[in-house]
């Protein structure tokens, strides 16, 4: 019985001291992001609205070659606030594709995060995790140009990456009957901040 409570002791001791070092930084609502498409008729784009993320970080922390910067990092935003720009029909048949009434949130969860180089207040973070859409998960890696200032009280990011609807099993939107086709590859930009 002793022995036993005093691996729990042990246990709450550490999870104590794991909780006291790390330091939870919320995304800023300054934050940007967009897809772009294009279809056999125009280019098109969708802005993302209301994205939200946090990540969780070590205090020890220090942004150089080869350190891994987070411990976790998750990035949302709802299908209901995706805006095209183009009037209700056509953000109809993206939440539509998106199957947004069974899955609401598009989900990205990182696994792996490694910066791979400095200079000055800048660094580039290769980051390996799976992201979660129309109710396909699929790997999937991103190059973060990032930024941070002195007191790390801020960390920004910029950067695309391409996808594909065929990834996700997600049947192409369509319209005027047919004539207008969108095309498979789409291009996801953004801009966005982390803060304490």
């Amino acid at each position: 019985m002793i022995i036993r409570k005093l691996k729990i002791l042990g246990l709450l001791l550490v999870i104590g001291v794991y909780g006291q070092a790390q330091i939870k930084y919320s995304l800023s609502e300054e934050s940007k992001m967009k897809i772009d498409g294009s279809s056999t008729v125009s280019d098109w784009s969708v802005d993302v609205l209301e994205p939200s993320g946090t990540f969780i970080m070590d205090k020890a922390i220090k942004i150089e070659e080869g350190a891994a910067l987070y411990t976790t990092l998750e990035f949302s935003f709802p299908v209901e606030k995706m805006e095209s720009g183009r009037g209700p029909i056509m953000n109809s048949k993206i939440k539509k594709a998106l199957k947004s009434a069974e899955n609401p949130n598009v989900i990205y969860n990182s696994t792996e995060n490694k910066i791979t180089s400095v200079t000055d207040d800048s660094f580039v973070l290769e980051s390996k995790g799976t992201i979660k859409l129309a109710g396909i998960e699929k790997p999937l890696e991103v190059t973060f140009n990032g930024t941070f200032n002195s007191s790390l009280s801020t960390i920004s990011f910029k950067g695309s990456k391409g996808v594909t609807f065929s990834m996700f099993d997600i049947v192409k939107p369509t319209a005027f009957f047919g004539k207008l086709q969108t095309k498979d590859d789409l291009n996801v930009t953004f801009n966005v901040s982390f803060t304490k």
